[in-house]
């Protein structure tokens, strides 16, 4: 009996690692795959689409600053004697023009270029955060595609140890105790399984909205990488983020958006100067009879001196809260960048120990006291508890690789990342 019994056993998958059921097409979510995601999803979403419009109308701002104002131009009559008519002209032709200002002008062109700049670079930081959102989803359903190909090797394994309890149960000395509490284990196991497929479902329609696909669109298995790339040195890392991090340029620009705003405040308590021209002539009189005067004009903008000087006030202000805000983001962007180095490190180590030591050494627990069952040296409780930190481990291996994986995300996302296939 106890012959038979080893030799149906041993023909089973038991010594089969986990990992290794994954179905031949399942695709990997690799980098290259996620940048493919990450495209499609810029080429469709709503929040880049509107990123977009407001870069373009900060550009249409740049061709809206003016260096001449309109001239004015100015018609009038002279309602008197005939007298006065004929000596003063009782036809008034005059036309006004503003002089440049240059200072100013380049002030406010200064200004606008810094705010098409900032909102340039705003559009790279939509981009940025929805490529990360894309690469976290993805990664988030490749990992509980990952858990249900696990939690599925399970449950057949159970079924087919509930047979080999059946075989046991036909021994006159044997109980269908075993029998029965397998029969529990494997129905909670179903149920762990089923609900793995709906949070499964539930992955699957976040990512498809990302991607502006159908809700209810299906997706074939997705798989973790086998392993991550190693990400570059915190030195390096900081330097790429200080030059490329979409939200750091954008507060550059609105820095020296700040920056122009001043000088345009200094610009304007300046004079104004006007040249104009004004022809009188009589309507029944001669060329003789007609008059030109040339106007030269300018502000006094002394008056107003009070409400000048808080202008510049107001402005130097914003400049130095643009400058503060500059300061706080690098101070938090280095903490992140700092934590996710961490997360990576950890992650990466966490993986190679289970891959090394912890998952072989768990199925090989799992391989002794199974065989040890069959020949009635260990209990089926030890066989389950093996069982079941073997599964854990191969979950928390899982867990830890797209912890890693989702660690190099964000750092690819610090760094500005998932801007490379973002133009203004």
């Amino acid at each position: 009996m106890n012959t038979r019994l080893i030799t149906f056993f041993i023909t089973l998958p038991f010594g089969v690692s986990l990992q290794n059921l994954a179905a031949e097409d399942s695709g990997a979510a690799s980098p290259a795959f996620i940048r493919r995601l990450v495209r499609e999803a810029e080429a469709s979403h709503p929040s880049v689409q509107a990123a977009a419009a407001r870069s373009q109308a900060a550009a249409s701002a740049i061709g809206a600053i003016r260096l001449w104002e309109d001239p004015q131009l100015g018609l009038g009559t002279l309602f008197a004697s005939n007298v006065n008519r004929q000596g003063n002209g009782d036809i008034s032709v005059g036309i006004d023009q503003m002089l440049p200002r240059r200072g100013l002008y380049r002030a406010e062109k200064s200004r606008a270029l810094a705010e098409q700049q900032a909102q340039q670079a705003m559009q790279k930081q939509t981009a940025n955060e929805l490529g990360l959102m894309v690469a976290q989803a993805a990664l988030e359903l490749a990992l509980a595609d990952e858990v249900i190909r696990l939690q599925a090797e399970n449950v057949a394994w159970l079924e087919t140890i509930v047979k080999t309890a059946e075989e046991r149960a036909k021994n006159p000395d044997a109980t269908g105790t075993e029998t029965l509490r397998l029969e529990s284990e494997l129905s909670v196991k179903k149920q762990t399984l089923a609900s793995a497929r709906r949070q499964r479902t539930q992955f699957a329609t976040t990512l498809n909205l990302l991607l502006g696909r159908p809700a209810d669109a299906t997706w074939s298995a997705l798989s973790l990488p086998p392993k991550a790339q190693d990400h570059a040195s915190a030195t390096a890392l900081k330097v790429r983020l200080e030059r490329d991090n979409p939200q750091l340029a954008a507060l550059r620009h609105q820095t020296e958006a700040a920056q122009a705003e001043s000088t345009a405040a200094r610009e304007k308590r300046k004079p104004a100067f006007s040249v104009g021209l004004q022809v009188n002539t009589y309507s029944q009189g001669t060329l003789q009879d007609t008059m030109a005067m040339l106007n030269f004009k300018m502000t006094l903008p002394w008056f107003n001196r009070a409400a000048y000087k808080s202008d510049i006030a107001r402005a130097d202000k914003l400049h130095e809260a643009a400058q503060s805000d500059l300061a706080a983001q690098q101070r938090l962007l280095y903490s992140q960048l700092s934590a996710f180095i961490t997360e990576a490190r950890n992650g990466q180590q966490l993986v190679n120990a289970y891959v090394s030591e912890v998952i072989p050494k768990s199925e090989k627990t799992v391989e002794t006291l199974q065989n040890a069952w069959i020949s009635s040296k260990a209990t089926l409780l030890e066989v389950l508890d093996a069982r079941r930190a073997l599964l854990e481990a191969h979950m928390e291996h899982e867990r830890a690789l797209a912890a890693w994986q989702v660690a190099l995300q964000n750092l690819a996302a610090l760094t500005g990342g998932f801007t490379q296939t973002t133009h203004p």
